[in-house]
């Protein structure tokens, strides 16, 4: 059986998707900084030519990956928000369950941490990754408004706020269960997500605060006019 030979685009996709898993592998093993593109390039199987044919640097590759994965995970968010909900509760339920096992299907999570830990050395690099941050926010946030939208709840905090906090979480409890796996294991993990997120997205209804009996004053009875007498006649 003869294989169907690829098209130059064919071609050109398979080499960036191949250096992509590369440079997955390469980051995870070594980390962003001491990796190189002759790193990246071997162990894709191509040469440094290839690599630049498809990626400016090994940045524009670093955050190529992030941006695949948050893709990936609002994909699913989209699915579930995109429609008419007819019980908010198990919508509630659904997307919650959604948003706890991120930690462990994260593959990127721990590019997220060293990114951060980059970009306090690299000025250059903040800069790219703050303009990256800003848009995941900007999505996420929007998530919660369409949540908001649908079942007619308010959340507990600004959208963007929020935004900032389910991330941070998340990939601090993914960093915290892959180093101490005892201590935040997977049970505890989903717990923490779920509860934030439950607590987040839709504030609970409070009770009307109780009105204090007004005080009344007891009312003194009006006195009586004092009759006057008429001075009597002298006799």
């Amino acid at each position: 059986m003869t294989r169907q030979r690829l098209s130059r685009e064919q071609s050109r996709e398979q080499t960036r998707e191949r250096l992509l898993e590369a440079a997955h592998a390469v980051f995870m093993q070594k980390g962003y900084t001491p990796a190189s593109v002759e790193d990246i390039s071997a162990a894709a199987g191509y040469s440094r030519g290839a690599f630049y044919s498809n990626f400016d640097d090994k940045t524009q590759l670093f955050f190529e990956l992030l941006r695949r994965e948050g893709e990936s995970i609002d994909q699913e968010f989209h699915r579930m928000l995109g429609g008419p909900v007819d019980d908010p509760v198990a919508l509630q339920e659904e997307v919650a369950a959604h948003y706890a096992q991120l930690y462990q299907g994260d593959k990127c999570s721990l590019l997220w941490m060293e990114a951060r830990i980059v970009a306090l050395r690299d000025e250059k690099f903040r800069v790219e990754l703050n303009g990256f941050l800003e848009e995941r926010y900007r999505q996420i946030a929007e998530f919660v408004e369409m949540y908001s939208k649908l079942t007619g709840t308010a959340p507990a905090a600004p959208p963007r706020e929020i935004a900032i906090g389910l991330m941070a979480l998340c990939e601090g409890v993914s960093f915290s269960h892959r180093c101490a796996p005892d201590m935040v294991d997977g049970k505890t993990a989903e717990s923490v997500l779920s509860w934030f997120l439950k607590a987040s997205i839709a504030a609970p209804a409070s009770a009307p605060a109780a009105v204090p009996p007004k005080k009344t004053t007891a009312r003194k009875p009006a006195a009586k006019p004092a009759t006057r007498t008429k001075p009597g006649k002298s006799t």
